[in-house]
């Protein structure tokens, strides 16, 4: 079972990498450029693959979906060399050594921060948003269809003639990604979800982190090295996030996030090579487009990064645009006019009507002024919003501190500073603001989401921290070379293991203040961690083993009919994890303008069919001929309390063995599967 689900990591990576380092070369980028921003760009072929064979009704089987892409962009790479030889990159090297650092880390990190918690592989975090999730993606696998733009969980041909309520756009990559990976290997949904979570958060991430340090730090292997301490000891992100929602798309599209920034940054880094600029920018555009389709908030995440990089560029630059035969305006008026249009556009674009539900969607605020305060300088964001338990990071906090106040310093890069003061702002907003108005302009882009918003500070308080420890290693340089040692060659080297020795634990076992239930006490951001992952994997409510094992056995004996279920029991996810084709696949938007009136009629009066001849003709008009009833108990069936309404369900809660019009045909543990006579 373990060997599967880590070939399953590799072939995600294959999937990834392949046609996104083969989309690079063939649009020109250098070797190492294309390797590590290989993910966004593979992404973006699997998206438009996708959607090709989706548009085209041909089934997107894996050979269509990796195979067949990359075999063209092969031809096409090796033609490119051949007629169009590479020009030099102007941009900053990125040390081989340095690769295989990230990779080694970014391994053992994953495997200490999920794999090793996991309980099985086919363990999964019974939250909200897992629903979707998980049958979306055994659509996608039973259809063939990959569109990257429809996120129903009925995409077969017979099941879209059932669904109960429509379904309307949702960027699904991560999905598409997810089901072709699973169709490949042939392991479970949740497996594949696993793998490929995994896959993001210890290798593309990383990689994706190692672009980015070595574009903003040239020629500092040092503070680039310490970096994978820095980027992999946060617990918010790429850990935490992972059992929150669960916020998956999210997950994906911000670990491609700092390769998204550098390709655009590095296209102005050319030294006047237009050929070299147009490849970065093409290769960013369709990047982009890619990371688009796994959460469209990345586009505004890379816009608070690279508008203040903007704004130094221009502030910097000897740019000048004249205006009549006198007025000029200078690079400093260039800059504050970028400022201005920016801000201009960013609120302007929270009043258009495709993001109107987007930025209209709140968190209560979850901490008080001073206490909001403290959770951005501890680096402890979620700290008081619960389940979602967060212990201060005093020491990272403590070193992003030290790197804030020496880039600021330098003139050619105070600008680093500005994307994480922007990201904690936000964060700060998003803990106490309780005006809507103002949290949908500033945070609503991210569903005001706290833990999406952390996780961002997260990602952009990399560079600060690495900072603060190559500057922690540089002072214990200093102080050895007042030794005798002053001449050792290898100092720098040792002083950098020494200091992420020592920083390793100390951020990850020094204990701050964290919530525990109702209450606060001190703990390390590692046992916090741990309680909450553990707590997340090992849930087994709503759907519960048991259950599980019952809908499998149920799956054995009715194949593929159409069973009517209540999804509150449990079997809401019973499509995605056993593969039954349960009829409720939603929490909600039941009673609402959108439900069909078939879903309607078996919701509330199902249980009266003998006698009522429109229950009759919605049975018959979708095709079932089974029911499944598992625990109808109130405590028991749900864990997302608010949105249950026994009243809603009578149709199935009210059946039992002598009920007219039902046949029990299989019993386990108080489980039943009843056929419609």
């Amino acid at each position: 079972m373990w060997l599967s689900f880590y070939l399953t990591v590799f072939v995600t990576l294959l999937f990834l990498g392949v046609p996104g380092y083969l989309l690079g070369r063939t649009l020109g980028l250098p070797r190492m450029t294309a390797l590590l921003a290989a993910a966004p760009l593979g992404m973006a072929v699997i998206c438009v693959m996708g959607q090709v064979l989706s548009m085209a009704k041909v089934p997107a089987t894996p050979a269509m979906m990796v195979g067949l892409p990359s075999a063209l962009l092969l031809v096409a790479t090796l033609l490119r060399n051949r007629f169009f030889p590479g020009v030099r990159d102007g941009a900053p090297a990125v040390h081989p050594a340095l690769v295989a650092l990230f990779l080694v880390a970014g391994l053992a990190a994953g495997y200490i921060f999920l794999a090793g918690i996991l309980p099985s592989p086919n363990a999964f975090h019974q939250d909200y948003d897992s629903v979707h999730h998980i049958n979306s993606i055994r659509a996608m696998m039973d259809s063939l269809s990959m569109s990257p733009l429809d996120g129903s969980s009925y995409s077969t041909e017979s099941d879209a003639l059932v669904a109960v309520q429509p379904t309307g756009y949702y960027p699904s990559g991560w999905h598409v990604l997810c089901a072709t990976v699973a169709l490949t290997t042939n392991v479970s949904v949740t497996s594949a979800i696993n793998a490929v979570n995994l896959a993001l958060m210890a290798v593309v991430y990383p990689l994706s982190m190692l672009l980015l340090l070595s574009t903003i730090f040239p020629g500092r292997t040092r503070v680039v090295a310490l970096g994978t301490a820095a980027s992999l000891t946060l617990t918010i992100f790429p850990w935490g996030i992972c059992n929150w929602g669960p916020v998956y798309p999210n997950i994906a599209a911000f670990a491609m996030l700092p390769a998204l920034c550098t390709l655009f940054m590095r296209a102005f880094m050319q030294g006047g090579i237009r050929r070299a600029a147009a490849s970065h920018l093409a290769a960013w555009f369709l990047a982009t487009c890619g990371a688009v389709l796994l959460h469209p908030n990345v586009v505004f995440s890379i816009a608070v990064f690279l508008a203040p990089w903007i704004v130094a560029q221009l502030g910097s630059s000897s740019l000048r645009i004249r205006l009549g035969s006198r007025a000029t305006i200078g690079p400093r008026a260039l800059a504050t006019l970028f400022a201005v249009f920016f801000v201009i556009v960013w609120v302007g674009a929270t009043k258009i009507p495709a993001f109107a539900d987007l930025v209209s969607y709140h968190w209560d605020s979850f901490a008080e002024g001073d206490g909001a305060i403290a959770n951005v300088l501890h680096l402890s964001y979620m700290r008081g919003m619960w389940p979602a338990p967060d212990a201060e990071q005093l020491f990272p906090a403590a070193i992003l501190l030290v790197g804030g106040v020496l880039l600021i310093s330098r003139r050619d890069t105070h600008w680093i500073v500005a994307p994480y003061v922007i990201a904690a702002c936000m964060m700060y907003v998003a803990c106490c603001s309780t005006d809507d108005a103002f949290r949908s302009v500033l945070i609503g882009y991210w569903y005001s989401d706290p833990y999406r918003i952390g996780s961002l500070a997260t990602i952009f308080s990399v560079p600060l921290i690495s900072y603060g420890l190559d500057a922690m290693a540089e002072g214990a340089c200093r102080l050895v070379r007042l030794t005798t040692a002053r001449n050792w060659r290898a100092l720098p080297a040792v002083a950098a293991l020494v200091v992420a020795a020592v920083y390793v634990p100390l951020a990850l076992f020094y204990p701050g203040q964290a919530r525990n239930g109702f209450s606060y006490e001190k703990s390390s951001p590692w046992a916090t961690y741990v309680s909450y992952a553990y707590r997340a994997y090992s849930h087994d409510a709503p759907l519960t083993y048991q259950e599980t094992d019952f809908m499998e056995s149920v799956h054995r004996l009715v194949g593929d009919e159409l069973v009517i279920n209540q999804p509150y029991d449990g079997s809401v996810l019973g499509y995605g994890v056993t593969g039954l084709r349960c009829y409720y696949r939603y929490y909600s938007g039941y009673g609402s303008s959108s439900e069909t009136w078939q879903s309607r009629v078996i919701r509330q009066r199902l249980y009266n069919i003998a006698n009522d001849p429109q229950v009759q003709e919605a049975v018959e008009s979708v095709g079932a001929h089974y029911v499944l009833v598992m625990s109808t108990d109130e405590r028991n069936n749900t864990f997302v309390k608010n949105t249950y309404d026994a009243t809603k369900w009578s149709g199935i809660n009210y059946i039992t063995d002598d009920t007219p019009g039902f046949e029990l045909v299989l019993e386990e543990n108080g489980y039943k599967l009843y056929r419609i006579k």
